[in-house]
């Protein structure tokens, strides 16, 4: 007997669903997120990118080939020389000193020398870029993280409102027991049965709207996490954030604001980029040749030959073209600039309005504790006073329904102050979850 006892609780414990916590759905929802993978993707790229900026500071080898036909060829005449040539050669011989086709390989190491600060340039805008990247990869983590635990307070609010619903009905449904048997008893008016029913039903009405509400809220907690909220350990209440600290927060971490200084040190760079460009670009490059025929023209086979040097190149001359970049990369910097200010002012008011709605709402459950306690004993005084017929039923019907609309009020009141610590934590830029 205790052995099968045994086996059917192993077997009752491995039927129920096993509980996660909220921060472990919300990094279920960053492994499934296909955008939070492609933004990954995005920092990979980038990360790339910078590592070939970086290696085009160093030599670069590179081979070519190339063959050439030619119709005509040079022609030497024996007057074109400005010395006597052998008696053996007669006068205006003429002397073919190259061949119609030619061929040449060529090996060729070039090594930048001076840019103006180009290339260096291009390595600290792909970082900033990277940069960029990570902090809009993270931004996006905080809002996948925001909007699961959204979700789940949601789903959260709709149950209690339900559970709220559930109880008065029961209610509701214990005084029309005790309705119909005084009824039978010719103790109670039949408009008075009536009433209590008419009530019931409105009750089951509100209470199939409400279950709606959760099924739609699950649906939609499920594809962000894969889970049923059912399966989420409930979370003790977190801590409220002061506005200074969520303030300070944000200041310093937000990323989307990381990305704009970013953005602002990209167009910084992208300026001194431009002016570097018109500056004098030398690299110094050697080759190895390999063709028919060499530098000898008057040898006609395959030889081998090396040349080496020093380019040097300068824009002279181009319409004006690099006033019209530089204003191009100011522009970009004052648009960053633009939308940095505008949105610290806008997250500053949504965090002062979040932050008072925060503080009413723990005010109001102050006082709704000692209105839930004294509407209970409101609704038990009337019970009593209604079956010694001192009282008309409405009045205990209203009081039974203050007694479910204030329990229904907590219940929200606390989901949503859950809530709203999520959207203040979101907008401050702050995830537990990093």
């Amino acid at each position: 007997m205790n052995k099968t006892l045994c086996l059917f609780l192993l077997a009752a414990a491995a039927a129920l669903p096993a509980e996660v916590t909220l921060s472990e759905a919300v990094v279920r929802s960053w492994e499934i997120h296909r955008g939070l993978d492609s933004r990954k993707l995005e920092e990979k790229s980038a990360a790339i990118a910078m590592e070939t900026a970086l290696r085009q500071q160093y030599f670069s080898v590179h081979f070519s080939g190339g063959y050439r036909y030619g119709s005509d060829k040079v022609q030497v005449r024996m007057s074109d020389f400005p010395f006597t040539v052998g008696a053996a050669i007669p006068p205006g011989t003429v002397i073919l000193s190259a061949p119609s086709d030619t061929v040449d390989l060529k090996l060729s190491l070039l090594q930048p020398l001076y840019s103006g600060g180009l290339l260096g340039n291009a390595v600290k805008l792909e970082a900033a870029r990277q940069a960029a990247a990570k902090a809009l990869t993270r931004l996006q983590m905080i809002e996948l993280a925001g909007r699961v635990k959204a979700s789940y307070y949601s789903h959260l609010l709709f149950c209690r409102k339900r559970d709220a619903l559930s109880f008065f009905l029961a209610g509701l449904e214990q005084h029309l027991g005790k309705l119909e048997d005084m009824y039978a008893e010719e103790l109670a008016r039949r408009t008075d049965l009536l009433e209590a029913r008419t009530k019931a039903d409105e009750v089951r009405l509100s209470l199939q709207d409400v279950e709606q509400l959760v099924a739609a809220e699950a649906v939609q907690f499920k594809s962000l996490t894969g889970l049923e909220p059912q399966e989420i350990e409930p979370p003790p209440p977190a801590p409220a954030q002061p506005y200074a600290a969520a303030w300070e927060h944000f200041l310093a971490r937000h990323p989307l604001l990381l990305a704009l200084d970013e953005g602002a040190r990209q167009a910084d760079i992208q300026r001194r980029s431009v002016a570097a460009a018109y500056l004098p670009q030398v690299s110094a490059f050697a080759e190895v040749h390999y063709g028919r025929p060499g530098q000898n023209f008057f040898v006609n086979d395959w030889t081998f030959h090396v040349q080496g040097g020093v380019s040097v190149a300068l824009p002279v001359f181009n319409w004006n073209r690099r006033s019209r970049d530089l204003e191009l990369a100011v522009i970009a910097g004052r648009k960053l600039e633009n939308q940095r200010a505008d949105f610290i002012r806008e997250s500053e008011k949504s965090l002062r309005q979040l932050d008072r709605q925060r503080q009413a709402i723990e005010t109001k459950l102050g006082l709704l504790d000692g209105l839930v306690a004294m509407a209970g004993e409101e609704v038990r005084l009337k019970e009593r006073l209604y079956e010694e017929s001192q009282i008309d039923h409405a009045d205990l019907l209203a009081a039974m329904a203050g007694q479910e609309r204030f329990l229904s009020t907590r219940g929200e009141l606390l989901a949503q102050l859950e809530l709203l610590k999520v959207n203040m934590d979101t907008l401050a830029g702050k995830c537990e979850e990093e």
